[in-house]
C-alpha cells in the first residue's frame, strides 16, 4: 500500500502567513490548503491508503517521536494482509503500545 508523508507542512503554514491575522487564523488557513491538497491526491484513481503529514522536521525541539508513531500506525493500519501485518507488528519490538494493539486485534 500507498502512504503520503507530506513533508513540510510548517512550511506551507509560511505560504499562507498573513501578519495581519493570528496564529491560529493562519493555521486554521493552512489546514483549508491542506484539505484541497489530500483532496486532489485521494481522488486518483488508485489513492494512498493514509497520509501523514510531518513538520518542524529540521528542528531538534520538534514532536519527532509523535509523528513517526502516527507514521507507523498508519502503516499498520493500510496493510491488509494479515500475515504482513503480523511481521510489520513483530518488527517494531521497541513500540510495545503499537504490539499490544494489534495482538489484540
Amino acid at each position: 500500500p500507498v502512504i503520503a508523508i507530506l513533508t513540510k507542512f510548517d512550511d506551507l503554514i509560511a505560504q499562507v502567513y498573513d501578519i495581519s491575522l493570528d496564529y491560529n487564523t493562519n493555521r486554521e488557513n493552512a489546514e483549508t490548503e491542506r484539505k484541497k491538497l489530500e483532496a486532489s491526491l485521494f481522488n486518483y484513481k488508485s489513492p494512498p491508503k493514509a497520509g501523514v503529514y510531518v513538520e518542524d522536521m529540521h528542528n531538534n525541539n520538534g514532536k519527532h517521536q509523535e509523528q513517526v508513531k502516527v507514521l507507523i500506525e498508519k502503516t499498520a493500519e493500510s496493510l491488509d494482509d494479515l500475515s504482513l501485518k503480523m511481521l510489520f507488528v513483530s518488527i517494531q519490538q521497541n513500540n510495545l503500545e503499537l504490539c499490544l494493539e494489534y495482538a489484540v486485534k
